[in-house]
């Protein structure tokens, strides 16, 4: 994550984890316990108010959101399986994708306008130390690493990840990740500065938090309408680099050899696996 957001890391954690281990996402409460920590020290009452709100999250998105990741992996696979994937289908799984992010941002919008009202000052000073902090060590990181060694550690990422799915990538197939790192626009200063700027927008709307006319108004802003942060050359390269990364993703689908194509299946018939076997476990067990 490019951010520190308070507010978001449950469902940024919940995201990271859905379709990665088992144990790892049913542990997701946890960890998001643990980075909550890091940004705030909470009284007891506060503390059983954001235990009960975690669970709370957590359980829904098992029971509610894994079902339909596990629904779109399924079309997905299938298209891939029978080789009748279009362009336009990969532009929709953006699509879905950015409308699950929008639920998850619909879920934690109401435990957010319950708890962080309750913030003292201290805590608030509390919270804008920590993502002072991360800022800067994410700037210093930016700073240590020359425009050519940040765009290798991108493609060499890249390739890391096609191993894992390709297991194999053939000369085609590297050309094309190639081709895709070489054409991409940079955007990490870029994403640093709408950081800052999305940090400054947050601290001052804790500062608002007892107002129930502008807090509520500020939140839906930080939280729906954060790209009207973006600069408007971020917003062209964020843009640019969408369209290009979308072609690729297909021109790679089109590269596939017959193992390739087996491996990828497998690997979508894990993940929606572990999906449905979570969203079991989750009903199952309840709110316990």
């Amino acid at each position: 994550m490019r951010f520190a957001r308070m507010l978001i890391v449950v469902g940024a954690m919940l995201l990271a984890t859905a379709c990665s281990t088992q144990i790892g996402y049913r542990f997701a409460d946890t960890f998001v316990e643990w980075e909550l920590d890091e940004f705030v020290e909470l009284n007891e009452s506060q503390r059983q108010q954001v235990d009960i709100a975690i669970t709370e999250l957590h359980h829904w998105h098992a029971t509610k959101e894994l079902p339909f990741y596990a629904e779109q992996l399924q079309i997905l696979r299938d298209k891939i399986a029978t080789e009748t994937l279009t362009e336009e289908d990969i532009s929709a799984t953006y699509d879905i994708a950015v409308v699950a992010w929008q639920r998850m941002l619909n879920g934690i919008k109401p435990y957010a306008l319950t708890l962080l009202p309750n913030l003292s000052d201290a805590q608030v000073a509390q919270i804008e130390a920590e993502l002072a902090r991360r800022l800067a060590e994410e700037q210093e990181e930016f700073g240590e690493l020359s425009s050519e060694e940040r765009q290798a550690k991108i493609l060499k990422r890249s390739r890391s990840n096609a191993q894992t799915w390709l297991r194999r990538a053939t000369p085609l197939q590297d050309r094309l990740l190639k081709t895709w790192y070489e054409e991409r626009l940079p955007t990490s200063e870029l994403w640093l500065a709408y950081t800052e700027q999305w940090h400054k927008a947050f601290i001052a709307a804790l500062q608002q938090r007892r107002n129930l006319h502008e807090f509520p108004q500020q939140l839906n802003q930080l939280l729906y309408e954060s790209n009207n942060l973006y600069s408007p050359e971020l917003t062209e390269r964020v843009r640019h680099n969408r369209e290009l990364t979308m072609s690729m993703f297909y021109k790679l689908y089109l590269s596939l050899n017959s193992k390739q194509r087996q491996r990828v299946v497998a690997k979508l018939d894990e993940y929606i696996e572990d999906c449905n076997e979570l969203a079991v476990h989750f009903e199952e067990r309840g709110l316990n």
